[in-house]
């Protein structure tokens, strides 16, 4: 039994809770109370059974100790699974488990004294397949079968009459092999979390008939509101995600690229900040920023939708924070040799053709020399691309204004292998922090579509640190 955890806000019901897809491993990233967590939810075996769940701290996080609790989403309420994490304040992986008692949507509610992050997830059963079940019906009628067939000829004189059963057993095998061989005809049905949204229903049993049956699993974009606030710890943003059809809250959101919202913040020096709030309710999210600088900032958030594939929303004024000196504006180098937080990297741009001939362009970030990266949000680098910019602004109302902001990835690892770039198939996981064998070179190609000065900060994790790597190109018609 499971205690009911969501909250509903706002006019009407919301779209449910999101539910990342099912059958491997889970990684969240949060940024919870000046930490920049990747949360692990690592591949229920059995339900009833235990969830083990990854706590990957970062370089700058602070110790601290967080409370974990299991809130089932569905079903009636019962016990509450609770746990803790320590963090020491030292980089790297801490564990701990949740008692996971029935099947179903749920959430993890991770609080750390000041804020509570609610991330979603489905407790999925082993399901037997309609063809499974034919397979294994098939093969168990063979068996009795064949016992009956050996006790018949066994004990009669007339063997003939064994041939009645040893007729069964010739059935029972040729409608298991049958019903194997067509099930890979045969589509899967529609997947909570992924196309559904999720009820304790077609968690347990996927395989109930839909009425009326579903053909059309898109819905529509999302309309998202900022606002920056003060709070004891410092300015925080916090933003609604609304339906533009309904003007209900959203809260079908999945698990893209390792996190719920990726949030792009362009600071009024040109610093970026690459932040994933917190869920705090259906709709509702909020982050804190780190190193607050008096100005104006560039806003932007990409998430995907369940069936709605993926969107990425600029809030169209930006937002302002406080009074102050403002910070200078920092114009970083071009290609050539950069020194971040005492890494060196030579970040190379191939030939820039002219805009109008739309040639695509390579550019690669390469750390140092040993393939020791770390993959990061799921990829080995990511790209923000912003342009064409006025010079003479501050970056975040440059930004603003600019036709451009682009999110990119590179998803290629050591030798040339490839990440995964979303959940893969057969219950696989793509790889997590844990590993540090990618690099050192890591290549983006993007196509300029217009002349002008672009900034672009390049991203890619070592030793359990984001490096973020600004540099500017040129590009001349």
């Amino acid at each position: 039994m499971c205690g009911v955890g969501l909250i509903l806000i706002g006019p009407g019901v919301p779209a449910r809770a999101d539910s990342p897809s099912s059958g491997g491993d889970v990684q969240v990233a949060q940024s919870l109370g000046g930490r920049e967590l990747t949360v692990i939810l690592r591949r229920l075996t059995s339900v009833p059974g235990p969830l083990r769940i990854d706590v990957v701290s970062h370089v700058g996080d602070r110790p601290g100790r967080l409370a974990l609790t299991g809130l089932c989403t569905g079903g009636t309420p019962g016990d509450v699974p609770r746990a803790s994490v320590e963090l020491p304040g030292t980089p790297g992986m801490y564990s701990t488990t949740l008692e996971i008692d029935r099947a179903g949507p749920w959430e993890l509610a991770i609080d750390d004294g000041q804020h509570v992050a609610r991330i979603p997830f489905l407790a999925s059963p082993q399901v037997t397949s309609p063809p499974e079940r034919v397979v294994y019906g098939g093969f168990a009628a063979a068996g009795i079968c064949l016992v009956l067939t050996v006790i018949v000829a066994t004990r009669t004189r007339r063997g003939g009459w064994a041939l009645i059963p040893a007729g069964g057993l010739v059935a029972g095998i040729s409608v298991a092999v049958t019903a194997a061989i067509l099930s890979v005809l045969f589509p899967l049905p529609p997947q909570p979390g992924a196309q559904l949204d999720p009820t304790v229903g077609n968690v347990t049993d996927p395989y109930t008939r839909i009425q009326p049956p579903i053909t059309n699993f898109s819905r529509p974009p999302a309309n998202l509101t900022a606002a920056a606030q003060s709070s004891p710890d410092g300015p925080r943003l916090t933003f609604e995600l609304t339906d533009a059809a309904t003007g209900y809250p959203v809260d079908d959101l999945v698990v893209h690229d390792s996190a719920l919202v990726h949030l792009l913040l362009i600071a009024p020096s040109g610093t970026l900040w690459h932040l994933h709030p917190i869920r705090t309710a259906p709709g509702s999210y909020e982050v804190g920023l780190p190193a607050p600088e008096p100005g104006h900032y560039a806003v932007a958030a990409e998430f995907s939708r369940r069936g709605g594939g993926v969107q990425q929303v600029r809030v169209a004024d930006g937002f302002d924070i406080g009074e102050g000196t403002p910070v200078p504006v920092t114009v970083p180098a071009g290609p050539g040799t950069h020194l971040i937080n005492g890494n060196p990297v030579d970040v190379t741009v191939s030939t820039v053709a002219a805009a109008s001939l739309g040639a695509p362009t390579s550019l690669t970030a390469t750390f140092g020399t040993a393939a020791d990266l770390q993959p990061w949000l799921g990829m080995t680098g990511h790209m923000i691309v912003a342009g064409p910019l006025n010079p003479a602004e501050p970056a975040g109302s440059a930004t603003q204004r600019a036709p451009l902001l682009a999110h990119v990835h590179s998803m290629t690892g050591r030798a040339g292998s490839l990440l995964y770039n979303t959940a893969p198939a057969n219950g696989d996981s793509s790889p997590d922090e844990s590993v540090a064998n990618l690099g050192p070179a890591v290549p983006f190609t993007y196509l300029f579509p217009m002349p002008g000065r672009y900034r672009i900060w390049i991203q890619a994790e070592r030793g359990y640190q984001v490096l973020t790597v600004p540099f500017t190109v040129e590009v001349t018609p």
